[in-house]
């Protein structure tokens, strides 16, 4: 598979050959991998014996050029970014499924232990990793593409499957990739996904005092982008504008009683992110912003307490 892989990498240097290669490899990914949308995995199985499909070994080399199709290896050509990140959410799903039948039928493997959502924590690390790169493409849709992909892929249905240390070096590695502050986009995406991350995990990873070294640091390198965004700037500005929106939630998701974690490590992080806004000349769009959260939080509540009552 190697050889093949490094064939294929061969010809994709060459603008005629990057276009064949792509092709063959999403041809070859619609014509032999079962529907993703199947989530059974008996069903799954069932479809995998039916023809032959591609093995573990065979997605590693496929994702590997494809890879340097997200990252732009190849001359710097971005016009398959968007399609390649497609191919890898397909591979990826492929990959989880073959690997919880392998698990199924593994006779030392305890049956009623529940099967993990992210079977190779490396595998997902370095799928989110290309799609937060994507996330920061200086193209516009490119940009939207992969802060939609990062989401769907990143943000796995029961986050303490994956570790504190895979979760830091996420985040650390998501701060150190910041796109310039123009064009604006993809340096909002970029601090929107670190934002989400952030109010995914601090509740769980902030109750743990290990953690809070690491977590001061990195709360600081946010505020200090955040702080880079609305430098210099008022609104109505773009970048101003959304940043504060961002922000503003963030803090008032920190400082929230319903936030759980470490109330005085959440505390001093909402405390520190309303510091920035003021800073900034951003106290009253904050208030503002602030006031809007307020009444859309509000008003999910009131449906969530109708809904029970109507229960």
């Amino acid at each position: 598979m190697k050889l093949i892989g490094d064939m294929f990498n061969d010809i994709a240097h060459f603008p005629l050959g990057r276009g064949l290669i792509f092709d063959g490899i999403a041809s070859t990914i619609e014509a032999t991998l079962p529907s993703s949308s199947i989530s059974n995995v008996l069903e799954y199985e069932d479809k995998v014996r039916e023809k032959p499909t591609l093995t573990i070994p065979a997605c590693a080399t496929l994702q590997r050029i494809l890879f340097m199709f997200i990252y732009g290896e190849y001359d710097g050509d971005y016009s398959l970014t968007i399609p390649a990140m497609r191919c890898v959410e397909k591979l990826y799903k492929h990959v989880v499924q073959l690997m919880f039948i392998e698990q199924k039928n593994d006779p030392i493997h305890n049956r009623d232990h529940e099967l993990s959502t992210v079977p190779n924590l490396d595998l997902w690390y370095g799928i989110s990793i290309a799609f937060f790169t994507a996330c920061t493409n200086p193209n516009e849709k490119i940009s939207k593409q992969g802060l939609e992909a990062c989401q769907q892929h990143t943000f796995v249905p029961n986050m303490d499957e994956i570790t504190d240390s895979k979760w830091i070096a996420l985040i650390n590695n998501m701060i150190s990739k910041q796109p310039p502050v123009v064009p604006v986009m993809p340096r909002i995406n970029a601090l929107s996904i670190i934002a989400q991350l952030m109010v995914k995990l601090f509740p769980s990873m902030t109750s743990r005092e290990d953690n809070w070294k690491i977590l001061t640091e990195l709360t600081k390198r946010v505020v200090s982008i955040a702080d880079e965004n609305l430098s210099g700037r008022r609104s109505p500005d773009i970048l101003f504008d959304l940043t504060v929106t961002i922000v503003t939630h963030l803090s008032v998701q920190l400082g929230s009683a319903k936030f759980g974690g470490d109330k005085r490590y959440c505390k001093w992080a909402s405390d520190l992110f309303t510091k920035v806004l003021g800073k900034n000349g951003a106290a009253k769009a904050n208030m503002i912003a602030k006031q809007s959260i307020a009444e859309d939080s509000d008003e999910s509540d009131d449906e969530q307490s109708t809904q029970s009552d109507e229960e």
